[in-house]
């Protein structure tokens, strides 16, 4: 059995338009280009809504630059889990608050939001919190790590804002992303 030589020229043409297509898709996609740093932990959180207390066990993943600078200011994202379903009320929208505290060869906190959410959330239903952001200057070489601080969630309901403050329940955290600074 044989191929014509017309049929050949095809199927090479129809490869190297798979080729070309595909290095565009990873490209496009940034697959091409240098992966970001990450890590996930759990964080459990003592929160109160009201004069009732609660645990969230927030499930984290931390997110930064693959190859950070001296003089480079970064995007840290952190994405939470959901927070258990202990609103009374439905939850019309809501926004995040919390603090990144960066710690080795350079200590600072910074202040991380994430934005506004709607809903409607039913009474007892989760809330899904997802990715706050916040930028951090850095000033010095070396490896630095990145954990999350204070969590708050402002929650509106029937037009009135209600506050969820929520506190680390440990003062050692983990340290949910590391990067080396370099000069």
């Amino acid at each position: 059995m044989s191929t014509s030589p017309m049929k050949m020229k095809g199927r090479g043409a129809l490869r190297g338009l798979t080729v070309g297509a595909t290095a565009i898709a990873l490209a496009t996609v940034g697959l091409g280009s240098t992966p970001a740093s990450a890590g996930t932990g759990t964080v459990a959180y003592s929160c109160s809504i009201f004069s009732t207390k609660f645990t969230y066990n927030a499930k984290i993943t931390m997110k930064g630059p693959a190859k950070p600078s001296v003089g480079d200011t970064v995007k840290i994202t952190a994405d939470f889990s959901a927070l258990p379903g202990v609103s009374p009320v439905a939850v019309d929208s809501w926004k995040s608050t919390a603090k990144f505290t960066v710690s080795g060869a350079q200590k600072t906190s910074v202040n991380a939001t994430g934005p506004k959410k709607t809903g409607p959330i039913k009474p007892k239903g989760k809330i899904p919190l997802g990715k706050l952001t916040a930028k951090v200057k850095l000033k010095k070489k070396g490896k630095i790590s990145v954990t999350t601080g204070t969590l708050k969630i402002t929650a509106v309901a029937y037009g009135s804002s209600v506050t969820m403050p929520c506190t680390p329940k440990k003062k050692t955290l983990p340290k949910l992303l590391k990067l080396t600074v370099k000069r």
